[in-house]
């Protein structure tokens, strides 16, 4: 496959990853009598699904990334929001009223789509029509990261 078609791939998989965070947000709002059932599916999805996509890419497309000199701010910023999104995750299970996971997984949800917009135009669009990046590699070394 081409990058342009790996990118697009890409593309989609952070689309319907962030449609189904903002779903799965949204059942904490509309159902605040099982707002705690609601709350661990949100944080089930972010421990089973975000964070380890997070994890792999730390490991592939941003070291790729970070040696392009004009991106490693970028990276930087990226890394920490993967923190964040750790953080938000350990506050919304810590939340004990309804309202506090209404707050956490709605920013999870917001987080979560800036910053896969973030990726998608500002590290895999510059990545992309490289020769000197493979990113059917970097795609195929995220997928063995994440069966594992």
């Amino acid at each position: 496959m081409s990058n342009q078609e790996i990118a697009e791939a890409m593309r989609n998989h952070h689309a319907l990853m962030a449609q189904q965070l903002h779903t799965l947000a949204g059942h904490v709002v509309t159902q605040k009598e099982e707002w705690g059932t609601a709350r661990n599916e949100v944080g089930m999805y972010l421990t089973d699904d975000i964070l380890p996509h997070a994890a792999a890419e730390e490991l592939t497309i941003y070291r790729v990334a970070a040696q392009v000199d004009s991106m490693k701010g970028l990276i930087d910023s990226m890394l920490f929001e993967h923190g964040v999104i750790r953080e938000i995750r350990e506050e919304l299970m810590g939340a004990s009223m309804w309202e506090e996971a209404v707050t956490f997984s709605t920013e999870a949800a917001k987080l979560f789509e800036i910053h896969a917009e973030k990726e998608n135009r500002f590290i895999i669009a510059v990545l992309e029509p490289r020769s000197d990046v493979d990113l059917a590699s970097v795609l195929g070394d995220m997928h063995h990261l994440l069966s594992r």
